[in-house]
C-alpha cells in the first residue's frame, strides 16, 4: 500500500481497502494459511515534519489448534496500527506495505487456539473433550514432585 503525500494536506485522509496476502511472504510450511486478503482501514494525518498513519489491520487465517488439533478459521487483528514517517520538501510515496507485514505478522498468536475455552484432548484415550466426554473416566491426579513427599532421608 502506498500513499502519496500530496493527497493528505491539511486535513487527515482515510484509506480503506485491501492488498494480497502475498504482502504477507509467509512460507507455506507455516502454521497458519492466510485465506484472503489483507483489508486495512488507516487514517493518515500530515504534521510539521511527519505523517502519522494509524488504524485497524485485519487477515482471515485457517490454523490447527494447539489444544484438540483441529482445523479453524480466525480472524487476525492489529487494531493498533501506527506509525510516524519523516517528510521531505517534495511529494514523496510512502511505501507501508513492510510496515503492514510486521504489523500482522506480530499480531499472529504463538498458540493458535480454535477458542479460549477450548477443552482440548484428553492426556489418557485422546478425545477431544470439545465434543464428547472421554470414556476413561476421570483422569489420574499425578503431582510431578509427588516422589519425593515419600523420600526418607536419614539424618547424621
Amino acid at each position: 500500500m502506498n500513499i502519496e503525500t500530496s493527497q493528505v494536506l491539511r486535513r487527515p485522509r482515510r484509506f480503506t481497502g485491501e492488498e494480497p496476502a502475498t504482502i504477507l511472504e509467509l512460507p507455506r510450511e507455516t502454521q497458519f494459511q492466510v485465506i484472503g486478503d489483507v483489508r486495512y482501514a488507516l487514517t493518515a494525518q500530515r504534521f510539521d515534519a511527519d505523517m502519522l498513519v494509524r488504524g485497524v489491520l485485519e487477515v482471515d487465517v485457517r490454523g490447527r489448534c494447539a489444544r484438540c488439533g483441529e482445523c479453524c478459521n480466525q480472524t487476525i487483528r492489529d487494531g493498533t496500527f501506527a506509525r510516524s514517517y519523516p517528510l521531505s520538501a517534495a511529494n514523496e510515496l510512502i511505501d507501508l506495505t513492510a510496515d503492514i507485514r510486521e504489523a500482522i505478522l506480530l499480531a499472529l498468536p504463538m498458540n493458535f487456539l480454535c477458542s479460549e475455552a477450548c477443552r482440548g484432548l484428553c492426556v489418557q484415550c485422546g478425545a477431544n473433550l470439545n465434543k464428547a466426554p472421554c470414556a476413561c473416566g476421570k483422569p489420574r491426579q499425578t503431582i510431578p514432585w509427588g516422589m519425593l513427599d515419600q523420600l526418607k532421608l536419614k539424618r547424621k
